[in-house]
């Protein structure tokens, strides 16, 4: 595996360089977001449904902006897009800081979700047009790691800075200091985007004739409905780990950083075996068995009422769940041509997100009605349906020549 990786790593361009550079500082200020976030809502002395509600406004608008991104960004070009959606996205950032009353909570993560959707839709295909066959999955692979690297050291650091910057644990003022350094860390991520080259929009003579997706239909609506029904479940819990580990077994700040550091970690190393495991067993079994493994250790992070066994199972259930996703993702890009990419990754980035955004609104009343443990068995039956969804759509079909480059 490693050699692998080596001879991978010579390949990369430039851009491809370029690239994991600003995934991995813009990782690092979503980690901090991901730590902390809900923590800081809950300190302003907001309940949880106000929580679940700003968790799914971003989701709600990148699934309603995915595919008007997908259509502006080869006219746009990957640079300026990404440009672009750094900057709205930064901006947001600012607001919560500068102004948390809820009538500027709420814009500003409608906001965030602006500048968010630019810049996924640009991640998957920006990295195919910057990789050969040869190299694609271990770009996706190692771009994934990089970027759960980054939140590892987010989280280490934010649960300490929370009580540095706020004088003491839980403070609301140290939750406001962590998302300014957050906001800093996003602006360094422009200067390797300003360096990429050859991101230029997309002539109109180069673009695809109408209807140029239309043979890769029926392939595109099996990922669209394995991405909703997954996200169905994924919005159920996944947005709110840090606030089920505080209520259920009052941990600390410190101690939710090192979980979550813990978690992104063992998550990392997933992603840099994710290409050899798929070598080894094919793209689609590796993503059905290491997603199928994780549904038992789902469970018993949610039922298990002893914080050491909750935790331990959350390690290893995000590491097997998460190391399905550069396979997916590579897979979903290959086979598709370039000049619908972008579009391909805008529909599956809108399939994900509205289950994201549905799921993660009712949750918040799930939360306050019933606790935390119906919505871990929800999850639970959703990523069932969604392994099996993906086990009958492309079991004869475990491998397929990727698309013209």
């Amino acid at each position: 595996m490693l050699r692998d990786y080596a001879a991978a790593l010579r390949g990369f361009s430039t851009n491809a360089r370029l690239y994991l550079a600003t995934s991995a500082l813009v990782g690092f200020s979503t980690g901090l977001l991901y730590l902390l976030f809900n923590l800081y809502v809950l300190s302003l002395g907001y309940d949880q449904t106000f929580v679940a509600l700003l968790a799914s406004l971003p989701a709600c608008v990148t699934a309603a902006a995915a595919v008007p991104a997908g259509i502006l960004v080869p006219r746009l070009g990957f640079r300026r897009a990404l440009l672009i959606g750094l900057a709205v996205y930064a901006v947001a950032q600012l607001a919560w800081v500068l102004f948390p009353t809820r009538p500027i909570l709420v814009v500003a993560c409608v906001v965030s979700g602006l500048g968010n959707v630019l810049l996924s839709v640009v991640a998957s295909p920006l990295m195919v047009a910057s990789s050969s066959v040869e190299t694609r999955t271990h770009l996706f692979g190692v771009q994934f790691a990089l970027n759960t690297f980054a939140s590892v050291i987010a989280s280490l650091l934010g649960g300490q800075l929370t009580r540095l910057l706020g004088g003491g644990s839980g403070t609301s003022a140290g939750y406001r200091g962590v998302l300014l350094v957050a906001t800093c860390v996003s602006l360094f991520a422009f200067i390797p985007i300003v360096r990429l080259r050859g991101m230029a929009p997309v002539a109109r003579t180069a673009r695809p004739p109408r209807g140029h997706w239309r043979p890769f239909q029926p392939i595109l609506v099996k990922l669209l409905a394995i991405q909703l029904v997954g996200a169905l479940g994924a919005g159920m819990t996944m947005p709110f780990l840090n606030v089920f580990f505080r209520l259920r077994f009052h941990v600390s700040d410190a101690t939710l950083g090192l979980l979550f550091a813990a978690s992104s970690l063992l998550t990392g190393f997933a992603g840099i075996a994710s290409p050899w495991v798929a070598g080894r067993l094919g793209k689609v079994r590796a993503v059905v068995l290491t997603q199928a493994l994780s549904i038992p250790l789902l469970l018993a992070m949610g039922l298990v009422p002893v914080f050491g066994a909750s935790a331990g199972s959350f390690l290893v259930r995000t590491a097997l769940m998460n190391m399905s996703s550069p396979v997916f993702a590579a897979y979903a890009m290959g086979i598709v041509p370039a000049g619908v990419r972008p579009i391909a990754a805008s529909l599956l980035m809108l399939a994900w997100n509205s289950g994201w955004a549905i799921s993660a609104w009712a949750s918040g009343y799930v939360q306050v009605s019933a606790g935390f443990t119906p919505l871990f068995a929800i999850t639970a039956g959703f990523y069932t349906a969604s392994i099996v969804l993906t086990h009958m759509a492309f079991r004869r079909l475990a491998e397929l020549p990727d698309a013209a480059a």
